[in-house]
């Protein structure tokens, strides 16, 4: 039986063996893609630190309207606060005034 192979047709020279041929990822791609997707990489990891940051930036503008009176409340606190003080000065003087005219009534006497 082992004699029948040992004469088959097929000759020893014609068998080729397949020799395995293993290549890294790494090894596919030029340097000119290497250094593209390494600035690629870079460039998202900057924009979304960037835009993070804007973010917050925003956030905190928003923080600071919420937080301050408008202008409109500003005009009529100072509007009030003046007619407060237009009020107080005219009570004063009419005190003034009611003393004067005591002490000139007194030295009059």
């Amino acid at each position: 039986m082992f004699s029948a192979i040992s004469r088959s047709t097929v000759s020893r020279s014609s068998v080729a063996y397949a020799r395995a041929f293993h290549s890294t990822p790494a090894a596919y791609k030029t340097v000119t893609e290497k250094v593209s997707e390494t600035a690629q990489d870079v460039n998202m990891k900057l924009g979304k630190t960037l835009a993070k940051g804007i973010e917050k930036g925003q956030n905190a503008t928003e923080a600071v309207k919420e937080n301050l009176p408008s202008t409109e409340q500003t005009k009529k606190k100072a509007g009030e606060a003046a007619t407060v003080a237009s009020q107080k000065t005219n009570e004063v003087k009419a005190d003034a005034r009611a003393k004067t005219d005591e002490l000139a009534e007194k030295a009059s006497k």
